[in-house]
């Protein structure tokens, strides 16, 4: 590439997109030169790149971008914030994004003219969906279970039974209703003489029997 400044020009219906870059490449009027549509059309020939935002172009727009296509052999190149599948299907394929650097959009004008490369549009990549958490077990209603030793269980006693078949640690237990763990230890010690059992495996046994939490959310610990 000679030591020419790229002369560039901003086919847009919004006037704070050309004031914009205009202030955007100030520092670079080395290296390139902005152009108004105007003075475009009236010296085709030294124009090097048309940029153009293709996004809810106007039809007054639309002709000035063809006018200058036809009369000059500048690269059409979209500039726009759009990514590349919500670009109309007509874009042209080189595509600088309005969220580059000055610096980069000057490198990128440079590697366009001088044929280095073409930037192809970015595109929208969908954000991760997250997997939905595991529901909690499925927990029924404490009963009171028939035979003896589930007659003489307190309402609270069952329900630590309940959330033990289910699987929950003492500390899980005690956060969910509130209490210590010496409470839930000393409830679970009492029930464990009402049932008759001695390890936590066995009590885990004794409410799947009888029937605290279906069997396929019970969790033996």
């Amino acid at each position: 590439m000679s030591n020419s400044p790229v002369t560039v020009t901003l086919v847009d219906d919004h006037d704070l997109a050309v004031a914009g870059l205009e202030c955007l490449l100030k520092n670079y009027d080395s290296r390139v030169r902005l152009v108004d549509v105007r003075t475009a059309l009236a010296h085709p020939d030294e124009v090097d790149v048309v940029l153009y935002e293709p996004m809810g172009q106007s039809a007054f727009s639309a002709s000035m971008l063809r006018n200058l296509q036809a009369a000059a052999e500048a690269q059409a190149v979209v500039f726009s914030w759009a990514p590349g599948d919500q670009l109309p299907t007509t874009a042209a394929t080189p595509y600088l994004s309005k969220a580059m650097t000055a610096a980069q959009l000057v490198v990128a004008m440079e590697d366009i003219v001088s044929g280095r490369g073409v930037p192809a549009p970015p595109q929208h990549t969908p954000a991760p969906v997250e997997a939905p958490a595991p529901e909690p077990a499925q927990l029924r209603t404490p009963t009171q279970p028939s035979g003896p030793a589930g007659s003489r269980l307190t309402p609270r006693e069952l329900e630590i039974l309940t959330l033990i078949t289910a699987g929950l640690t003492n500390g899980e237990i005690g956060e969910q209703l509130g209490l210590s763990i010496n409470s839930i230890k000393t409830y679970i010690r009492q029930a464990y003489r009402k049932i008759d059992v001695e390890r936590r495996t066995q009590a885990v046994a004794w409410g799947m029997a009888n029937g605290l939490v279906d069997e396929d959310a019970a969790v033996a610990v």
